[in-house]
Protein backbone atom coordinates (compact mmCIF):
# COMPACT_ATOMS: atom_id res chain seq x y z
CA UNK A 1 0.00 0.00 0.00
CA UNK A 2 2.74 2.31 -0.35
CA UNK A 3 3.37 4.95 -2.76
CA UNK A 4 4.31 3.43 -6.42
CA UNK A 5 7.77 3.02 -7.31
CA UNK A 6 7.59 5.74 -9.84
CA UNK A 7 6.35 8.68 -6.84
CA UNK A 8 2.94 8.30 -8.05
CA UNK A 9 -0.03 7.99 -5.57
CA UNK A 10 -2.82 5.76 -6.51
CA UNK A 11 -5.38 4.70 -3.78
CA UNK A 12 -5.67 1.10 -2.28
CA UNK A 13 -8.36 -1.09 -3.42
CA UNK A 14 -10.77 -2.25 -0.14
CA UNK A 15 -9.13 -5.95 -1.43
CA UNK A 16 -5.72 -4.27 -0.67
CA UNK A 17 -6.24 -3.05 2.65
CA UNK A 18 -8.38 -6.37 3.74
CA UNK A 19 -4.99 -8.30 2.24
CA UNK A 20 -2.80 -5.44 4.59
CA UNK A 21 -5.10 -5.85 7.59
CA UNK A 22 -5.18 -9.44 7.36
CA UNK A 23 -1.96 -9.85 7.18
CA UNK A 24 -1.06 -7.27 9.92
CA UNK A 25 -3.41 -9.11 11.90
CA UNK A 26 -1.94 -12.66 11.73
CA UNK A 27 1.84 -11.17 12.33
CA UNK A 28 0.50 -9.42 15.35
CA UNK A 29 -0.76 -12.77 16.67
CA UNK A 30 2.20 -14.47 16.23
CA UNK A 31 4.03 -12.05 17.59
CA UNK A 32 1.95 -11.55 20.77
CA UNK A 33 2.09 -15.73 21.14
CA UNK A 34 6.00 -15.31 20.98
CA UNK A 35 6.14 -12.38 23.76
CA UNK A 36 3.16 -14.13 26.20
CA UNK A 37 5.23 -17.36 25.83
CA UNK A 38 7.21 -18.56 28.70
CA UNK A 39 10.86 -18.21 26.80
CA UNK A 40 14.16 -16.67 27.65
CA UNK A 41 13.98 -12.84 27.60
CA UNK A 42 16.51 -12.36 24.42
CA UNK A 43 13.21 -13.82 22.48
CA UNK A 44 11.33 -12.24 24.38
CA UNK A 45 13.16 -8.98 23.10
CA UNK A 46 12.91 -9.67 19.73
CA UNK A 47 9.28 -10.72 19.86
CA UNK A 48 8.46 -7.03 21.37
CA UNK A 49 10.91 -5.49 19.03
CA UNK A 50 8.77 -7.16 16.18
CA UNK A 51 6.18 -5.56 17.55
CA UNK A 52 6.95 -2.53 17.51
CA UNK A 53 8.23 -2.43 14.15
CA UNK A 54 5.08 -3.91 12.94
CA UNK A 55 3.55 -0.58 14.74
CA UNK A 56 5.80 1.91 13.02
CA UNK A 57 4.82 0.00 9.74
CA UNK A 58 1.06 0.40 10.82
CA UNK A 59 1.48 3.78 11.37
CA UNK A 60 3.68 4.75 8.14
CA UNK A 61 0.99 2.90 5.85
CA UNK A 62 -1.99 4.98 7.90
CA UNK A 63 0.52 8.12 7.01
CA UNK A 64 0.69 7.62 3.06
CA UNK A 65 -3.00 6.40 2.72
CA UNK A 66 -3.99 9.46 4.89
CA UNK A 67 -1.59 12.01 2.68
CA UNK A 68 -3.34 10.61 -0.52
CA UNK A 69 -6.27 11.09 0.56
CA UNK A 70 -5.83 14.60 1.99
CA UNK A 71 -4.12 15.62 -1.76
CA UNK A 72 -6.99 13.68 -3.96
CA UNK A 73 -9.28 15.73 -1.57
CA UNK A 74 -8.15 19.28 -2.26
CA UNK A 75 -7.96 18.52 -5.87
CA UNK A 76 -11.57 17.52 -5.47
CA UNK A 77 -12.27 20.78 -4.04
CA UNK A 78 -9.85 22.57 -6.68
CA UNK A 79 -12.21 21.07 -9.24
CA UNK A 80 -15.07 21.45 -7.30
CA UNK A 81 -15.10 25.45 -7.55
CA UNK A 82 -13.91 25.44 -10.79
CA UNK A 83 -16.76 23.62 -11.75
CA UNK A 84 -19.20 25.94 -9.64
CA UNK A 85 -17.00 28.88 -11.20
CA UNK A 86 -18.03 27.81 -14.80
CA UNK A 87 -21.78 27.20 -14.02
CA UNK A 88 -22.28 30.35 -12.58
CA UNK A 89 -20.84 31.92 -15.99
CA UNK A 90 -23.10 29.68 -17.74
CA UNK A 91 -25.88 31.02 -16.09
CA UNK A 92 -25.44 34.32 -16.08
CA UNK A 93 -25.05 33.38 -20.03
CA UNK A 94 -28.25 32.09 -20.42
CA UNK A 95 -29.66 35.40 -18.45
CA UNK A 96 -28.38 37.46 -20.79
CA UNK A 97 -29.60 35.21 -23.77
CA UNK A 98 -33.10 35.19 -22.39
CA UNK A 99 -33.03 39.14 -21.86
CA UNK A 100 -31.85 39.59 -25.48
CA UNK A 101 -34.88 36.98 -26.76
CA UNK A 102 -37.22 38.27 -24.99
CA UNK A 103 -36.69 41.80 -27.03
CA UNK A 104 -38.30 39.57 -30.07
CA UNK A 105 -41.33 38.81 -29.71
CA UNK A 106 -42.70 35.26 -30.42
CA UNK A 107 -44.76 35.28 -34.06
CA UNK A 108 -48.50 34.71 -33.95
CA UNK A 109 -50.32 31.03 -34.05
CA UNK A 110 -51.35 32.82 -37.58
CA UNK A 111 -48.13 33.97 -38.78
CA UNK A 112 -46.78 30.24 -38.47
CA UNK A 113 -49.42 28.79 -39.92
CA UNK A 114 -49.05 31.06 -43.03
CA UNK A 115 -44.96 30.31 -43.21
CA UNK A 116 -46.20 26.21 -42.82
CA UNK A 117 -48.24 26.81 -45.83
CA UNK A 118 -45.81 28.35 -47.57
CA UNK A 119 -43.14 25.84 -47.39
CA UNK A 120 -45.73 23.26 -48.03
CA UNK A 121 -46.52 24.74 -51.45
CA UNK A 122 -42.89 25.65 -52.33
CA UNK A 123 -41.78 21.48 -51.21
CA UNK A 124 -45.06 20.70 -53.19
CA UNK A 125 -44.18 23.05 -56.47
CA UNK A 126 -40.53 21.20 -56.22
CA UNK A 127 -41.88 17.48 -56.06
CA UNK A 128 -44.04 18.64 -59.25
CA UNK A 129 -41.19 19.86 -61.15
CA UNK A 130 -38.95 16.99 -60.72
CA UNK A 131 -41.70 14.17 -62.06
CA UNK A 132 -41.95 16.37 -65.47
Amino acid sequence: MSPLPNGAQRFPTVQEVDAWLLTAHERRAQLHCRAASPCESDERQAALTAMSDLLLEAFEEVRVVSESTREWSQAARGNATDLRTHAAQLMERGVTLMARMAQFPPPSPEAIQEAESRMLALFKGHAGQKQA
